[in-house]
């Protein structure tokens, strides 16, 4: 019988089941030929690995003073440095260390949220800002305060109020669980540095003080793009969430730092483009 004849379950054909980790061959070869045409210091720059590098180097002296004292063993080095690599490959490389190596790469923000997900995402308690803050300094003992207001004030503003909260509570009193913070709290590491240029460009440094909303409007696109010319595009949020923003959070003609960072990590875009990193 020919080809055509045959049942649909005799024919023969290729086994096109999606799995984890495939790669189409086009953009592999795209990616390989992109590779060739940059320098080893261009290449190195635009993926940050001088800094993982360091690091590398840093973490197999250590392991080597302690596992190899005497240096007999020339793979010690070597294995500790694959192991590193190995964490950075994880996202474990950055349990434990400080807010500034935090924030020095797109993939240690990503690995940090990654952390304190693992480490929250399945707890139900409800906290404050205060008591999250505590929390997640296990992750990063010098995450700001700052941060984690955002994110709990964010967290606050754009869900119900919560049960048995009195009317005159301030906000970051509420309790939150980390399911309602974990969203703002994307927005608010991943855009940490835009927020600290703003405050300052803006808003005089202040959480509460009212500033006209024209001014600072201006003030704050020009904040956007001046992160945007020095640490690249995904630090700064895209130009809708910041005009969306300052609708929410104006009142008459002004507008604080507090409500408009708090409506900025609320913003559902933001939510989106953050998670999907």
């Amino acid at each position: 019988a020919s080809a055509g004849d045959r049942p649909a379950r005799e024919m023969p054909g290729f086994d096109l089941t999606a799995r984890k980790g495939d790669v189409p061959l086009g953009r592999r070869r795209v990616d390989e030929e992109e590779r060739q045409r940059v320098s080893s210091e261009e290449y190195l720059a635009t993926h940050n690995l001088e800094l993982y590098l360091r690091e590398a180097v840093k973490h197999a002296s250590r392991c080597a003073a302690v596992k190899d004292p005497g240096g007999v063993n020339p793979n010690t080095h070597i294995e500790a440095a694959a192991e590193y690599f190995q964490a950075v490959n994880l996202g474990r490389h950055v349990a434990g260390r400080e807010w500034a190596f935090v924030q020095a790469t797109e993939r240690n923000r990503l690995a940090f949220l990654h952390d304190c997900r693992r480490a929250w995402g399945s707890t139900p308690t409800t906290m404050s800002a205060r008591d999250w803050h505590g929390a997640l300094r296990l992750q990063c003992p010098d995450l700001p305060f700052a941060v984690v207001k955002a994110a709990h004030d964010a967290a606050v503003g754009a869900g119900e109020a919560d049960e048995g909260e009195g009317e005159g509570e301030p906000a970051g009193d509420a309790a939150v669980d980390f399911r309602r913070l974990f969203p703002a709290l994307r927005a608010a590491v991943w855009y940490a540095p835009f927020l600290e240029v703003a405050r300052a460009a803006a808003f005089e440094h202040s959480d509460l003080t009212p500033q006209d909303a024209d001014a600072c409007r201006s003030a704050v696109r020009a904040a956007a793009a001046r992160v945007r010319e020095t640490l690249g595009d995904g630090c700064s949020p895209p130009e809708e969430s910041l005009v969306d923003a300052f609708a929410e959070a104006l009142c008459d003609t002004a507008v604080t730092f507090g409500k408009f960072r708090a409506a900025l990590c609320a913003h559902e875009g933001l939510a989106r483009v953050t998670a999907a990193r």
